[in-house]
């Protein structure tokens, strides 16, 4: 019997990843800090602090992380189900083949072919998780991406010369310095932008068409005469 288990349990989550992410500038945090003198937003401070997490769930993106995900998964889930069915199949051709009272060698053949085909599914398997998990921090990474310019400008705007994701282990902050609702509006106006122009260019595309040849016959057919008094 080939043992085929896939944990969707194992992988890393969105938000996880989002906390990996912030976790790595926690250690510049006290540095910047040191050397702006964590001052205030009016004093002249050049930090401004966002809630990555805060901005992905307020513009859905964390949901549309998640299923484009799922989906990934139930792909690599559907070819591991494949793999074990066909592993499975070739053994019990193996066991039809030495019958009901097989031989001491065809039953440690048989066992090494099961011993080989439990090693190839678990390497399957590990294969499989490290890919969802590999697209999920891609998927994440193409959203920051897609933050940075948006970030950029606010916090240019205010004179801050400095971005930190706000977490848990930052311990105080001024109110002013934190442009999470403002990344969030911005991202939403550049998103309903977006499929704005999407939707102007639709008609378009579909006036841009070629004309068909039903169409060229009846437009080349002669008028009907009238017909006689």
């Amino acid at each position: 019997m080939i043992i085929a288990t896939y944990s969707l349990a194992e992988r890393a989550g969105f938000l996880e990843i989002l906390l990996m992410k912030k976790f790595a500038v926690l250690l510049s945090v006290a540095l910047v800090a040191v050397l702006t003198g964590c001052g205030q937003m009016n004093g002249g401070s050049t930090i401004v602090v966002m809630d990555l997490t805060r901005v992905a769930q307020e513009t859905g993106q964390d949901e549309v992380i998640r299923q484009e995900a799922e989906v990934s998964r139930a792909e690599l889930f559907s070819g591991l189900q494949e793999l074990a069915a066909g592993l499975e199949q070739q053994l019990a051709e193996e066991r039809e083949k030495a019958g009901e009272q097989p031989s001491e060698e065809d039953e440690q053949r048989i066992s090494q072919m099961t011993m080989q085909a439990n090693q190839q599914i678990q390497a399957a398997q590990q294969q499989a998780q490290q890919q969802a998990m590999m697209l999920e921090q891609e998927l994440v990474e193409k959203f920051r991406e897609e933050l940075t310019p948006l970030a950029e400008e606010i916090a240019s705007a205010k004179g801050a010369t400095a971005v930190l994701a706000s977490d848990a282990y930052m311990f105080w902050y001024e109110p002013d310095a934190d442009i999470t609702d403002e990344v969030v509006a911005a991202y939403q106006a550049q998103s309903e932008g977006a499929d704005s122009e999407a939707a102007a260019e639709e008609p378009a595309e579909a006036a841009a068409e070629p004309v068909t040849e039903d169409a060229e016959a009846a437009a080349e057919a002669p008028a009907a005469e009238p017909a006689a008094e």
